[in-house]
């Protein structure tokens, strides 16, 4: 049986423009891989900045996506789950890797298993 993974995805060029939430579910390329994705977390500058928990996979559409458009055809979208956000900060099950940074990650988006993602963290 495969493990959860979870994706990690660079948010840095679109978290001005959609904010954390909207920028880090984003249509991402994932193929069948998608369907093991419980968690995505958003990354900007090195840093973890938004995290959802629970996730499922949808192919981004008009309905699922407010930002779907003709280039987000054939991608994923992260629906559903529970957001955390910076300013989240003092809320109960607040994500203790918030905030960390995260190594070897370059402009595109990974797949790492808890213990992987654990091992990245600096």
């Amino acid at each position: 049986r495969c493990k959860a993974v979870n994706l990690i995805v660079n948010i840095q060029k679109n978290v001005r423009k959609y904010g954390f939430e909207m920028a880090t579910r984003q249509a991402w390329k994932c193929g069948i891989k998608a369907n093991l994705v419980k968690r995505v977390v958003g990354v900007a500058k090195g840093q973890i900045v938004c995290v959802v928990e629970g996730v499922r996979p949808e192919l981004s559409t008009e309905i699922n996506n407010p930002l779907h458009c003709a280039e987000k055809q054939g991608k994923y979208v992260f629906v559903g789950g529970i957001v955390w956000l910076p300013n989240d900060l003092l809320a109960p099950g607040f994500p203790d890797f918030m905030f960390m940074h995260v190594r070897n990650l370059g402009p595109k988006h990974k797949y790492m298993t808890d213990d992987e993602l654990f091992l990245n963290l600096a």
